[in-house]
């Protein structure tokens, strides 16, 4: 019986081991199972974060771009802010100083505004220099600056080139080329003098510029003839140059003027200059009214 009994026991023990070890195996398959499904678990995650991050990334780059974008067009508009306030503290500045200007000094405003146009007057010559018809009494009538010696002179050099038409005159007014040697004889006589085609068309003409001249237009002439003659870095003949214009006074309506008498004497700093021109000039039977020089026989008559 007892035996019966150890047999029975080894059987069960045998059918328990084998029972065990099944279920050891079964477990195995169940981990490694599980192993796999949450390895593939875990490398989809992975491959998730990877793909999250990258759009992640790219969002980021595209939004960073647009903010500083963004940006960019914030600082762009705040410059253009201030860059108007700018214009418009300017304006509101100009527009207070030009009120303050119409306020208090009307006549200084008006005298602004006219030297402008004057000026868009001689360029308007340049361009067209023929318009000298309509435009010399305008500018005859105004004060022209020394700075715009180079606008005359470019509108009258434009003129010489047209030919003969600087000689052609348009009904009753002067030659093309005669507007501009009144103009420029009133007010340019310093820089005339010493210009090569200016000075040789005005000596022909000399009396009767003289004589179209006012009594203030030709002592501010003479003033400025003086001074050119003063000048050391002129080089033209200024002795010859003197001869003709005293000869050419001596034969107008100012031949007697003791206001040119004076400039000559005290503006003339060689003080040669003006007793040789006087000679030169009685050689050549010119005696002038202005320094008292009468032809010789007055002369020998208010001796006796």
């Amino acid at each position: 019986m007892a035996q019966y009994d150890t047999i029975i026991r080894t059987v069960i023990d045998t059918v328990y081991l084998q029972s065990s070890s099944n279920d050891v195996d079964m477990i195995k398959g169940i981990i490694e199972i599980s192993n796999s499904s949450i390895s593939n678990q875990i490398s989809t995650l992975n491959v998730f974060i990877a793909v999250f991050s990258l759009f992640f990334v790219i969002t980021g780059f595209f939004i960073g771009a647009y903010i500083s974008r963004l940006e960019k067009r914030i600082v762009d508009i705040k410059r253009q802010i201030e860059d108007k306030e700018t214009v418009i503290n300017i304006l509101a500045k100009t527009v207070e100083e030009t009120d303050k200007k119409i306020r208090s000094d009307i006549s200084g405003l008006y005298a602004q505004l006219r030297d402008e146009e004057s000026i868009t007057l001689l360029k308007r010559l340049e361009e067209e220099p023929q318009d000298i018809n309509n435009l010399c009494e305008i500018l005859l009538a105004r004060q022209l600056k020394p700075d715009w010696f180079v606008h005359i002179r470019t509108a009258f050099y434009n003129l010489l080139e047209l030919g003969d038409v600087a000689n052609e005159s348009v009904g009753f007014n002067p030659s093309y080329k005669q507007g501009y040697l009144i103009i420029i004889f009133q007010d340019y006589m310093y820089y005339a003098i010493n210009d090569d085609k200016m000075w040789p068309e005005i000596k022909p003409l000399l009396v009767g510029l003289i004589n179209n001249e006012f009594k203030r237009d030709i002592i501010k002439t003479t003033s400025d003839f003086c001074m050119a003659l003063s000048e050391k870095k002129f080089t033209f003949d200024k002795c010859s140059a003197l001869v003709e214009y005293l000869t050419a006074l001596n034969n107008s309506k100012y031949s007697n003027l003791p206001e040119l008498r004076n400039i000559f004497e005290e503006m003339i700093l060689d003080r040669n200059l003006l007793p040789d021109a006087i000679d030169k000039c009685t050689n050549n039977k010119v005696y002038l009214k202005l320094f008292e020089i009468n032809p010789p026989s007055e002369a020998q008559n208010q001796q006796k």
